[in-house]
């Protein structure tokens, strides 16, 4: 069925008007959300401008193809303990996917234990894959293994693949029988094989 069909279709069972009422009340939901994190995040948006890194949203880190901010990741650190919408916090936790957070390890895995909110233990868990050398990937291993983390734990094995230990090549075997994990390892098993062709 095309749009224009569907309209038409919509127009002919007098649903029109629902549907157009409903669809700016999303609009109109999703910009209040939008203004109100925005609103928010001002406190971190000033302290990362205060040690000279201006930027419009921490997602702006994220994103930015220069990896580079080693006066901010304190701040970041400092900020990800605040209170902030989950949006807000997992923005932080993802721009710690840097090498300069390496040194915050401790902190890093003990937040992620403590985490309850979905968005930010699933940043925390993509920062502490991201950063994570084979100096480490006991501690990474030991997260991914605990099951109290849910599916958050898909986001870390990614550490396990690229690790030379040979541990985390056995944890991932074991971990395959987790039913929350199975499906990523097998992809993660056939990429391998791929590889070693």
């Amino acid at each position: 069925m095309t749009l224009a069909e569907h309209e038409a279709q919509l127009k002919a069972q007098g649903k029109w008007d629902d549907f157009v009422a409903n669809r700016t009340e999303r609009e109109e939901a999703r910009r209040r959300e939008a203004e109100e994190l925005a609103r928010a995040e001002g406190p971190l948006l000033q302290a990362l401008a205060d040690v000279g890194l201006p930027v419009k949203s921490v997602w702006d880190l994220v994103n930015r193809t220069m990896r580079r901010y080693p006066a901010a990741v304190p701040v970041l650190l400092e900020h990800l303990q605040r209170q902030y919408p989950d949006a807000i916090r997992a923005g932080i936790a993802r721009a710690l996917t840097v090498a300069e957070a390496r040194s915050h390890w401790r902190t890093l895995t003990r937040l992620y234990r403590e985490e309850q909110g979905r968005q930010t233990k699933e940043g925390l868990a993509v920062a502490i894959s991201g950063i994570a050398t084979d100096d480490v990937i006991e501690d990474v291993i030991a997260l991914a293994r605990d099951a109290r983390h849910g599916t958050s734990r898909v986001l870390l094995l990614s550490a396990l693949e690229g690790s030379k230990n040979p541990g985390a090549q056995q944890a991932l075997m074991e971990l395959g029988a987790d039913p929350e994990l199975r499906k990523q390892i097998q992809i993660i098993f056939k990429r391998k094989k791929r590889s070693s062709r």
